[in-house]
């Protein structure tokens, strides 16, 4: 007696037909697609912005440095002023925080901002 193989029929909505998968076809779709929720929660909920790293910067400190603990910004600003003094200010915007830090001459000089 000749067994057959289970498969599995799902629609696919792009071609408007069905298709016929195997069960592995079937698990390793739904599988991808966990994959990618996961590693999306993962990478939200590794934000180096939290309040006790703004903590950690203090004047002085240049923006290699703090990027080492922050992370890039989300954005940044340079401006200079008669040629003399170059100033430059490191944008971190989240949904629950936008913090500006800013530096004369590539030393931090005042940071502020707010977490939600």
């Amino acid at each position: 007696m000749k067994t057959l193989p289970l498969v599995a029929a799902v629609y696919d909505r792009r071609l408007n037909s069905k298709s016929i998968l195997s069960p592995s076809a079937v698990i390793d779709r739904r599988y991808s697609r966990m994959l990618l929720v996961a590693a999306a929660i993962f990478l939200t909920a590794c934000s180096k912005l939290t309040e006790a790293n703004l903590e950690k910067i203090h004047n002085g400190m240049s923006p290699n440095e703090v990027k080492a603990i922050l992370g890039s910004p989300t954005s940044s600003e340079t401006s200079s002023a008669l040629g003399l003094i170059s100033g430059t200010t490191f944008i971190y915007h989240t949904s629950t925080s936008d913090v500006r830090i800013s530096f004369v001459n590539d030393k931090v000089i005042a940071t502020e901002g707010e977490f939600k």
